[in-house]
Parts: structure tokens; sequence; C-alpha cells
């Protein structure tokens, strides 16, 4: 699994976590308007992975199925039917992406990236205006951000001290830009681009790739040369 696949992975959990999280708080009367609004809104994210790893998409595709199939309608049935598919993704994951890919600086600055784009996204969304906040919307916002805040943290240790403090700066702008100011939307844009900008110098290139791929072959033990 490429880190893309991963990091769309990574956006996709957050956003049926903030789905889950507003029935728990809101019940929502009509369960069948809730399913449809949660299809609609994660189905643009599941084609990204369709397009990234077919095999993957199929995988998430199903167990989206399984997980609307077998909500209920109380609390704790929904949280066991959440964490099934969580444990769902997690297993593809850990079968399909190394433990050193997934401890990797440049995976986690792709997530990071991804995460802010689609924070950036759903805060157009949320944000109608001065003192209007869309209750759904605002849910992923928060868990956008928050999970948006623990890539920035995987990423720091691979970043040298002063880009770690970048980031850290960045980071902790955008979220009181949010959290508390609640900026509007355009507003918003820079302080989304400032940390994307600080993992995109992280994100794994092609030349990074043909690198490693020399140095292993380098690395690799070689018979005794014929005399």
């Amino acid at each position: 699994m490429k880190a893309d696949t991963f990091a769309r992975l990574a956006a996709l959990e957050t956003l049926i976590d903030a789905e889950v999280g507003y029935w728990l708080e809101y019940h929502p009367a009509s369960m069948d308007r809730y399913r449809e609004t949660f299809v609609s809104r994660v189905s643009d994210v599941v084609d990204e992975i369709d397009a990234l790893d077919a095999v993957a998409a199929a995988r998430v595709y199903d167990a989206i199925v399984d997980f609307l199939a077998e909500l209920p309608e109380d609390d704790e049935g929904v949280v066991e039917a959440a964490l099934r598919f969580k444990r769902t993704v997690d297993r593809m994951t850990d079968r399909a992406m190394q433990p050193r890919d997934l401890e990797a600086p440049e995976t986690w600055a792709v997530v990071l990236d991804e995460l802010l784009a689609t924070l950036l996204d759903e805060y157009r969304r949320a944000v109608l205006g001065p003192g209007e906040i869309e209750p759904r919307g605002w849910l992923r916002v928060r868990l956008l951000l928050a999970r948006a805040r623990e890539a920035a943290a995987r990423l720091a240790p691979g970043a040298r001290p002063d880009r770690r403090l970048e980031l850290r700066d960045a980071m902790d702008r955008l979220a009181f830009a949010v959290t508390s100011r609640r900026v509007p939307a355009q507003a918003l844009e820079p302080l989304v681009r400032a940390p994307r900008r600080i993992a995109e110098r992280h994100r794994p290139s092609n030349l990074t790739r043909i690198g490693a791929f020399v140095v292993g072959q380098l690395l690799r033990p070689r018979g005794r040369e014929k005399s």
C-alpha cells in the first residue's frame, strides 16, 4: 500500500468517526437520511482510494456496507459497529504496509497533507457565516484538526529542529484559528497552506525511492569474486 492510499484511509476513518460522533451526540430522527448523508460524504474518498488501489477500495467499500447494514439504533451498538470498521481498516493496513513505512516521517507527511486538504474542504462546508456553523460538518472539522495534529507529531521527529518548531507554530496557529477564532474560510486558507508546505518538503519523491533502491543494492551481500 502506498502512502497516498494510507493517507486517504486515514482521512476516511476520521470522517466516519465524525459521522459516528454526530449520531451519538444528536441521535438523528431518520436513520435512512443519516445513512444517505453518510454515504454522500465518504463516497468521494472511496473513489480516490479506488483510483490509487482498487483492492483496498473494494475492501473499504465492503467494510462500509457491513457497517451501515449492521448499524443499530442504540449507542452501544453504534460504537461496536464503528470499532469493527476501524479494526478492518487496521488489518488492511497491517497486511499491506511494512512497520518501517508506518513509522516513517515521509508517510506521515503525506497523511498530514491529505488531512489538511480535507480539513479545509470541510471547514468551507461547516462555517456558513459569522456565528453560523453546520453541526455535522463542524464535528468533522474538529476531528480532522485533531488527527492532523497527531500526524504532525509523527512527522516532527524526522524534521530538522528549526522545521520542527516551524511546523508546531503553524499547527498551533491553525488550531487557534479553527477552534477559538472560527475565522472565515478564505482567512483559513493561508493557515492551512503553511503546514502543507512543510509536509511537502518531507513527502517521498521518485528520486528518494530510486536512491533507496540503489543504496539497497549496494548493501546487498555479494559472493566472492572469482580470481
